[in-house]
């Protein structure tokens, strides 16, 4: 067993729930019930929100995908041997971390996630 790939995939369920409801919350619904939500191409303000829910729970879906990636290898439900990609995908968490720290000026707690999951994905190849 595995532990920190255990706490990475906790993270990634945390961060992909935590920003599926408070994004919906906070953003999401008063957003779409804005009067000027501007329309598309090809449509109304309706598949203006459509498109921007679905974007925003797409990253939801791709956290949770890896939660589930890393709750497999921390389990051993999948063997490891080579950590080569698991070190890509803490990488990418590491950039995730990065850039929500440095375009919310610090504001928005999701580096934290982000780069405690990067931390603990690469020490779990260790």
């Amino acid at each position: 067993m595995n532990e920190l790939f255990l706490v990475t995939g906790a993270l990634a369920a945390f961060g992909g729930l935590g920003h599926a409801f408070l994004g919906e919350r906070l953003i999401l619904i008063p957003l779409t019930r804005r009067a000027e939500l501007p329309s598309t191409r090809l449509r109304g303000a309706a598949q203006t929100a459509m498109m921007l829910r679905f974007t925003w729970h797409f990253f939801t879906v791709v956290m949770l995908s890896l939660a589930i990636v890393f709750l497999a290898l921390g389990t051993e439900v999948v063997g490891g041997g080579d950590w080569a990609v698991v070190r890509l995908l803490g990488g990418y968490f590491a950039v995730f971390g990065v850039l929500v720290l440095v375009l919310s000026r610090g504001r928005h707690f999701a580096w934290l996630v982000g780069l405690a999951a990067a931390v603990t994905a690469w020490l779990g190849t260790l």
